[in-house]
């Protein structure tokens, strides 16, 4: 059975099967590979030191961007574990688009919120080399009952009675290709749209010694990739493969594969020259209709991870514009969240009469776009009312005005010396209120953080009565 480069398993972030977020915590090893292990440790260390040394970056480990619209890992799927926006990311029928990604679950999530709007993701670790993956999908009943049932958490999550996948894209890491191959052969293989391979396809030695690759290469390993990259290649799929320059032992590397994909349908990698995601360096590509190849340098272990960063990429640049996915948004909860840190801040805008959003953006220096994202509205959604609350979206000028009224607003909340609090009647105005307590309805604005023209007073609501002066 093919395996993987021993340095693309070292990290448990990148290799094992784990219940949350979080990588696992590999078992003691036995006595007497301890020291071995040590070493092989530290080799692998120093490395990925070297790298970051030069690049600024350990692709094996990057910054974690957040979650973006999405909601938190579940595994409410009969595979895996499944990320899917908080709100939104279905058409008016209820359809989605759906990436399945194999191997590397923890890194490839903060790549793919960088770029997905709305695009579903399943993530599956099943182990350290291909043969486990190749294993669990050799059933065609076993990926067939994984689309149906995302399909029916996303009916769940959404409150519908049905949904359906919409596009379909296949994605693997390093070992994550044996599944993708066993799916391509299978009926439910013919529903995939795209493929995004990341320094992931290998095969076999038919003999290890031959000059040519259709003598040295197991050929029939690579006939389903063969047959999907033809098709892309008249524009009727996408397919995105990438390779380093790693060499592993006693099987085909991914640039072989690539290179022998690429003469198998009459082409040739062309030399290039460019500084790509997270430190790498590309130095040969193929390009033709809708398949595309990339070749990079870089033969230890940070290189192969930084293959990972390619899916933001690839997102960006190819899916996107292919699928025009259903934009996915923040729910509920999370605004809510984020009223209260803009309120902490006064970086939040209160609705007055006559206010829309283009003039809210162009006061604020901010789009339109950012603001509907920011604050979960849609296109052709309930339109803004006065009095309500809106979270300006970080990096926008802040309104003085605003700023001071919200600051006041937050700080007015508890009576001083002096003052009375008065709790609004039915029918009451401030007029009526600012006559009854012998102060002015400005006074009463001014301490309650109240704009003129905003937000009017309800039965019910506390006001803070100032002292007279």
């Amino acid at each position: 059975m093919v395996t993987i480069p021993a340095h693309a398993n070292a990290d448990p972030a990148l290799s094992s099967p784990v219940r949350n977020d979080r990588p696992n915590v590999v078992a003691p090893a036995p006595p007497a590979h301890r020291a071995q292990k040590r070493a092989t440790s530290e080799r692998k260390r120093s490395s990925t030191s070297a790298y970051k040394k030069r690049t600024g970056v350990n692709p094996c480990m990057t910054a974690d961007p957040g979650w973006g619209v999405y909601d938190r890992w579940s595994r409410n799927v009969s595979m895996g574990q499944l990320l899917a926006p908080q709100t939104g990311g279905l058409t008016r029928s209820g359809s989605f688009d759906l990436i399945v990604h194999f191997h590397g679950h923890y890194p490839i999530r903060k790549e793919f919120v960088k770029t997905a709007k709305g695009i579903v993701l399943v993530a599956i670790d099943l182990g350290v080399s291909s043969g486990p993956y190749a294993n669990a999908f050799s059933s065609p009943a076993v990926f067939t009952k994984l689309l149906d049932s995302v399909e029916k958490e996303m009916a769940r999550r959404s409150g519908r009675k049905k949904t359906r996948i919409r596009k379909l894209a296949l994605s693997s890491w390093s070992a994550g290709y044996g599944a993708v191959g066993q799916i391509l052969k299978q009926k439910a293989g013919k529903k995939v749209d795209a493929l995004i391979l990341l320094d992931s396809v290998h095969a076999g030695y038919a003999s290890a010694s031959a000059k040519k690759l259709s003598a040295r290469l197991k050929t029939a390993q690579l006939d389903p990739f063969i047959r999907f990259a033809r098709r892309a290649t008249r524009g009727h799929k996408l397919m995105f493969q990438s390779h380093s320059s790693i060499i592993p032992p006693g099987y085909a590397s991914t640039r072989e594969v690539s290179t022998y994909m690429v003469q198998r349908l009459g082409g040739k990698l062309r030399k290039s020259r460019r500084s790509d995601v997270l430190g790498l360096k590309l130095f040969e590509r193929y390009d033709r209709g809708g398949y595309h190849v990339r070749g990079y340098r870089g033969d230890d272990k940070p290189d192969h991870c930084a293959h990972l960063g390619l899916m933001k990429d690839v997102i960006k640049v190819h899916l996107n514009r292919r699928w025009k996915s259903p934009r996915g948004r923040k729910g509920k909860r999370t605004i809510a969240k984020a009223k209260t840190r803009a309120r902490r801040s006064g970086n939040i805008h209160v609705v007055a009469s006559g206010d829309h959003l283009t003039g809210i953006a162009r006061k604020y220096g901010t789009t339109v776009k950012s603001i509907r994202e920011t604050n979960g509205l849609v296109i052709g959604g309930k339109p803004i009312r006065p009095g309500q609350e809106l979270v300006i979206p970080k990096g926008a000028k802040k309104s003085p005005k605003s700023v001071k009224s919200a600051a006041k607003g937050k700080a007015s909340r508890k009576p001083k010396a002096g003052e009375k609090t008065h709790v609004v009647g039915d029918g009451q105005s401030l007029g009526r209120i600012a006559k009854r307590y012998h102060v002015t309805v400005d006074a009463i604005r001014e301490r309650n953080g109240l704009s003129k023209g905003g937000r009017k007073i309800q039965p019910g609501d506390r006001l803070i009565i100032p002292k007279k002066k």
